[in-house]
């Protein structure tokens, strides 16, 4: 996980499978016994997660997620699918983070602000703050950095965090409110043009087609 290889994890991950699992005894009913220690596992993945450069609040809030999902899984068959694919989750996420680590610090320290806070309004003079640069010069940086603008990047991230809200009982409007969309009718228009349906189309159909 930590050095965001895939392949590597994949290959660990039906290698530890293969072999019996012991864990220390934290509950004399199997079922919580298998959650604790997946709760257990959930933690480590973090830990070595950010240390291997996931942003903090993007592991925290998989973590939390995870853990919420775990709870509510009824065998230890279920779990153990869902820590294989969390495993590779994370992995994945670590590797993508890579590429974002050669970025210049101001444009890593903006990047975890607005993840830190897709709820807010945010403004280029906030951001500038951030890093003490002024609002033009961050958005020069920024773009040259990345290739896109910061409005284009706050989109995105937001979009992005959109799909797992999609999962919830969350309402469409409540979401828009939720990622600072100006209005519901705008974040139904950037989602369609960014994957091509609509949020309701998407929550019945997920990513399929």
């Amino acid at each position: 996980i930590r050095s965001g290889s895939v392949e590597r994890a994949a290959q660990m991950m039906r290698e530890l499978l293969a072999q019996t699992v012991v864990a220390g005894r934290l509950s004399n009913n199997a079922l919580r016994q298998t959650k604790y220690w997946a709760i257990c596992c959930i933690t480590l993945a973090t830990r070595y997660a950010i240390q291997g450069g996931l942003d903090e609040t993007t592991a925290f809030n998989l973590s939390d997620e995870s853990i919420l999902k775990i709870d509510g899984m009824q065998t230890g068959e279920e779990i153990l699918l869902f820590l294989q694919s969390l495993c590779l989750e994370l992995t994945a996420l670590v590797g993508k983070s890579r590429g974002a680590n050669t970025y210049p610090a101001p444009v890593r320290r903006v990047m975890h602000y607005i993840h830190a806070n897709l709820h807010s309004r945010l403004s280029l003079s906030e951001l500038g703050a951030v890093c003490a640069l002024s609002p033009d010069y961050l958005g020069r940086l920024f773009q040259k950095s990345t290739g896109l603008s910061i409005r284009a990047y706050i989109k995105r991230e937001r979009l992005a965090a959109a799909l797992e809200l999609l999962q919830t009982e969350k309402s469409t409007s409540e979401i828009a409110y939720l990622l600072g969309f100006c209005s519901e009718s705008y974040f139904i228009q950037c989602f369609r043009e960014a994957y091509g349906k609509t949020p309701g189309a998407w929550r019945r159909t997920g990513n399929a087609g």
